[in-house]
């Protein structure tokens, strides 16, 4: 539970209140939202909301342990416990003065709502947007076990015009948030000193393989428009069988190997040959396939590193290999839709490459619209669940489910499967 990006932490709670307060029945019509990082006096809008980052601290609870490293400058190795403080700030720009207060003090009063209802944030925590569920943590956060608590703080009034108060300026409608839990990424311990047999001197022309991008493509076509999309994605989310592409320098040496870190799996899982890696040292290319050296690999968010090794001739003669790795870039492995089949209002829906039977119950959501499906134990489901089949083995990498009782008939709702905060690929449903 590590990140580097601190705005990353920002982006979860903005997400969260920028789809989540439209959504209000209390949201005025046709009113457009803006939610930004910005200081409060930057930020305009008729509906606009800062959630601004003005102050952090150190935890000293990180520091007290004992993380079993050395060197001469070891706190590198450590993760840095962070408290961030948050200024929660509604910034309506509503010409009349009256209207602008009442407008931000709606705004106020629905993120209150929203971030005391959702205070924990972990991979799987969603909000329901116009469009239907969205995860709220980043791609780059998920499958590092980040869990964020949100505190609303008990700000004295009488303390809280030192937040604003200078000169003349007046005091604004303010909340105050903490965010705990937030570790700063350490320096990866990559080498141990050894002993020296041999002494001499090793140049080699190579540098340290870095990532700078990682991204594929997806292809799609919206219902009733004929016409195929096409969008680029970064950080990736690739289903089995797309092309994965890895962009940066010195991704290429005497070998290349492209290494795939998760939580579930033992350690880290060199790509085989199946996966077809390409590279030309500024491009890297692999597919992506159910397994890896023997090892499955399911749908997910996992961890990458490009390792290339350099052969060099040393001075007795012989020759060694040195072994270089890049930074540590974050993707996903998409569960890929390939077929839903029948006409009524259950339907059976194929995936690639994985028995959706076999994960556990927090491991797959799916939703069909807004509307979250729960798991069923029979077959057929009932409205709003689904079903996963653990025989035939022909049925094994299927599901059925079946349409909330809420939904209108005639409408076009997407259909979404998550696989350990994977999601997969655009896809349409028409309710019977």
């Amino acid at each position: 539970m590590a990140l580097l990006d601190l705005g990353l932490v920002t982006r979860c709670v903005t997400t969260l209140l920028e789809e989540r307060l439209p959504t209000f029945p209390d949201w005025p019509a046709a009113a457009n939202l803006v939610v930004s990082a910005g200081p409060p006096d930057l930020v305009n809008g008729a509906h606009a909301l800062s959630f601004y980052l003005y102050h952090l601290r150190k935890d000293a609870h990180a520091e007290a342990q004992d993380w079993g490293v050395g060197g001469a400058n070891p706190q590198r190795f450590k993760p840095m416990g962070l408290t961030l403080y948050y200024l929660l700030t509604p910034r309506s720009n509503i010409a009349d003065p009256h209207n602008r207060a009442l407008a931000d003090q709606l705004m106020m009063g629905l993120a209150l709502k929203t971030l005391r209802d959702t205070s924990f944030i972990d991979d799987s925590v969603t909000v329901d947007s116009a469009g239907g569920p969205v995860l709220v943590m980043p791609l780059a956060m998920r499958g590092l076990q980040n869990k964020l608590r949100i505190t609303l703080q008990p700000t004295p009034a009488a303390e809280a015009g030192f937040y604003w108060q200078a000169g003349t300026s007046g005091m604004r409608l303010a909340a105050y948030y903490e965010i705990a839990a937030t570790l700063l990424e350490p320096d990866e311990l990559q080498v141990r000193s050894g002993r020296v047999l041999v002494a001499g001197i090793h140049v080699t022309t190579r540098g340290r393989p870095l990532i700078e991008a990682i991204e594929n493509s997806v292809e799609f076509t919206i219902p009733g428009s004929g016409a195929v999309q096409r969008i680029d994605v970064a950080p990736a989310s690739v289903p089995y069988g797309g092309t994965l592409r890895v962009r940066g320098a010195d991704l290429r040496g005497d070998s290349t190997d492209l290494l795939l870190f998760h939580r579930d799996l033992p350690g880290a899982v060199a790509v085989d040959a199946t996966w077809n890696l390409q590279t030309d040292g500024t491009l890297l290319t692999v597919t992506p396939r159910p397994a890896a050296a023997g090892t499955p690999i399911l749908p997910g968010i996992y961890g990458a590193l490009v390792r290339t090794v350099v052969r060099s001739d040393l001075p007795d003669g012989t020759q060694r290999d040195f072994d270089n790795v890049s930074n540590q870039v974050r993707f996903a492995i998409a569960p890929a839709i390939l077929t839903v089949t029948g006409g009524g209002p259950v339907r059976t829906v194929t995936v690639d490459g994985f028995e959706p039977h076999l994960l556990a119950e927090g491991d797959i959501m799916v939703f069909v619209g807004a509307d979250r499906l729960q798991r069923a134990t029979a077959n057929p489901p009932a409205a709003g669940e689904y079903f996963t089949p653990a025989a035939p083995a022909a049925d094994r990498t299927r599901l059925r489910f079946r349409f909330p009782a809420t939904a209108v008939s005639g409408a076009m709702l997407p259909l979404r499967i998550i696989v350990r905060g994977a999601e997969s690929g655009p896809w349409w449903e028409v309710v019977p």
